[in-house]
C-alpha cells in the first residue's frame, strides 16, 4: 500500500470532515431540532388537553342531568300536602328529602370540582398552544440561519468532493473501501502512524507481536479504535 497517497487523500478530506462536523454540531440546526421537538410535544399535549376537555364536558352534563332529576324530585316533595299524609308517610317523605338535599350537596360539589378542572384543562391548554406557536415561529428562524450557513459552504465542499474523487482513482479500491467504511463510522483520522509502540490516536500500547506484524507489512488495525496504525 502506498501509504504517502492515502495519507495525501485523508488529509484532504481532513478539511472536508472538518466542515461536515461544524455542520453536524451546529447550534442552529440542533436549536431547530430542539424547537421542532418542543412543538410536536406541545402539539401531542395539546390534542390530550382536548380529549380530556371533551371527557370533562361529557362529565358536566352527565352531573347535570343527575341534579335536574333530583331537583325534579324534591320539587315533588315540597309540592305534596302534608296534612293530606300519615304520620308514616310524613317520615318517609323527610327521609327522601333528606337524601336527596344530600345527594344535591354531593352532585353541586361534583359539578364545581369538575367546573375547576375544565378551568385548569383550558389554562394549560391555552398555555401549551403559546409554547407550540413560539417553538414553530423561532423554529422557522433557526432552520432558516442553519441553511444560510449551510449553503455558504457547500461550494467548498462539493469542491472538496470532487478533488477527493479524483485522488480516488490512483488509489487500491480495497484500501479506499477499508477508509470510506470507518470514515462513515465516524472513525477520523482513519490513517495514524505507529508511536512507539503505540497507536497513534488512542495510545493503546500493541503487543509485541502486533509491532513486528507493523513493520513487516507496513499497517494492522487497532484493536481499541479501529484505526490503521502505519509504520513511519
Amino acid at each position: 500500500m502506498d501509504i504517502t497517497k492515502i495519507l495525501d487523500y485523508q488529509k484532504l478530506d481532513s478539511e472536508l470532515f472538518k466542515l461536515e462536523k461544524s455542520l453536524k454540531e451546529n447550534q442552529n440546526k440542533k436549536l431547530a431540532f430542539s424547537l421542532q421537538d418542543s412543538a410536536k410535544k406541545a402539539q401531542e399535549r395539546s390534542s390530550q388537553l382536548e380529549n380530556r376537555a371533551e371527557s370533562l364536558v361529557k362529565e358536566i352534563e352527565t352531573v347535570q342531568k343527575q341534579y335536574e332529576i333530583q331537583s325534579a324530585k324534591m320539587k315533588e316533595i315540597f309540592a305534596k300536602d302534608v296534612d293530606k299524609l300519615s304520620k308514616d308517610e310524613v317520615e318517609q317523605l323527610i327521609s327522601l328529602k333528606d337524601k336527596l338535599a344530600q345527594n344535591l350537596v354531593i352532585l353541586d360539589k361534583n359539578m364545581t370540582k369538575l367546573a375547576e378542572n375544565v378551568n385548569a384543562v383550558l389554562a394549560d391548554f391555552n398555555k401549551t398552544r403559546k409554547i407550540f406557536a413560539s417553538a414553530k415561529e423561532n423554529y422557522s428562524k433557526a432552520k432558516d440561519a442553519y441553511d444560510n450557513e449551510a449553503k455558504a459552504i457547500e461550494p467548498q465542499m462539493t469542491e472538496l468532493r470532487k478533488k477527493l474523487e479524483s485522488l480516488e482513482k490512483s488509489l487500491d479500491a480495497k484500501v479506499v473501501e477499508q477508509y470510506k467504511k470507518r470514515r462513515n463510522d465516524n472513525i477520523f483520522p482513519v490513517f495514524v502512524p505507529l508511536s512507539s509502540n503505540l497507536c497513534g490516536y488512542c495510545h493503546m500500547e500493541l503487543p509485541a507481536v502486533n509491532i513486528s506484524k507493523i513493520k513487516d507489512e507496513g499497517h494492522i488495525t487497532c484493536e481499541h479504535c479501529r484505526r490503521i496504525i502505519y509504520n513511519k
